[in-house]
């Protein structure tokens, strides 16, 4: 794409899917909203929501990207879908699938094992799934994240929590 003198690039699927987020979160937030303006109801929605919408604002300008004419012709050749292409790596993959089985996990034992057990273990293993490999850092991060997770949503929410230690 050109203005002017300057040509840019745009990771359109980028540009798409973090749209598409914005549209279903800022729909949620009028939804929920429209349902009742009641502090109890919005507590958790209605921050994550704007959050969310602010992240977004400072996303959408990092999909345009400011390119010379030899770059852009590069960029266009290695866009070719007839193009070959190197064997794909699955290691992203796999991380997003152990993520994903961590979180089931955690989901289903909140109940056996307790709400600070499961958070602290889910936090854990996900550092290391991420490539934390200093065992001190992961004990002290899941700790946090424990801490902060029980306690902030005890003084939130009047939910009595099954918790195993704190």
């Amino acid at each position: 794409m050109r203005i002017g003198r300057h040509t840019y690039v745009i990771e359109y699927g980028h540009l798409a899917l973090i749209t598409l987020i914005a549209g279903l979160v800022f729909w949620y937030l009028l939804d929920a909203r429209s349902v009742s303006l009641s502090v109890n109801n919005l507590l958790l929605v209605e921050p994550v929501s704007l959050f969310t919408l602010a992240l977004y604002a400072f996303i959408v300008p990092q999909c345009f990207h400011k390119v010379d004419e030899a770059e852009a012709a590069a960029i266009a050749s290695d866009q070719d879908p007839l193009s070959p292409t190197a064997a794909p790596d699955y290691s992203d993959l796999i991380k997003m699938g152990a993520l994903s089985v961590a979180l089931g996990l955690m989901v289903f034992l909140l109940e056996t094992i307790g709400f600070d057990i499961a958070v602290f273990l889910f936090s854990a293993a996900a550092m290391v799934v991420c490539g934390e490999r200093r065992p001190l850092r992961v004990l002290v991060f899941s700790l946090a994240v424990t801490a902060v997770a029980i306690y902030g949503f005890r003084a939130m929410i009047p939910y009595p929590m099954p918790t195993t230690l704190l």
